[in-house]
């Protein structure tokens, strides 16, 4: 679990690392990023009760992220904020 990651799929996930990304450097950033990783952790555990009640509860769910690798490469640079 973590907004360092990245997903080949664009996730509920994906989308707070992404809204992390942006906020990369900004001061109001500091006060967003506990939310941010609360909401990953609250998708993380809703998806894996999902799981339990379907193996396949989000197949074909997602549109892929054709980002992913540079998205991986941005978030893995020492001065990336992730918590």
């Amino acid at each position: 679990m973590s907004l360092r990651g990245t997903c080949e799929k664009r996730t509920v996930c994906e989308v707070l690392r992404e809204i992390n990304d942006t906020l990369q450097g900004n001061p109001i950033h500091k006060s967003i990023l506990p939310k941010l990783i609360e909401a990953e952790r609250m998708c993380k555990r809703m998806a894996g009760k999902l799981f339990e009640y379907n193996k396949q509860f989000d197949a074909g769910w997602w549109e892929n992220n054709p980002n992913h690798q540079e998205d991986l490469k941005k978030r893995l640079n020492t001065n990336y904020i992730a918590g």
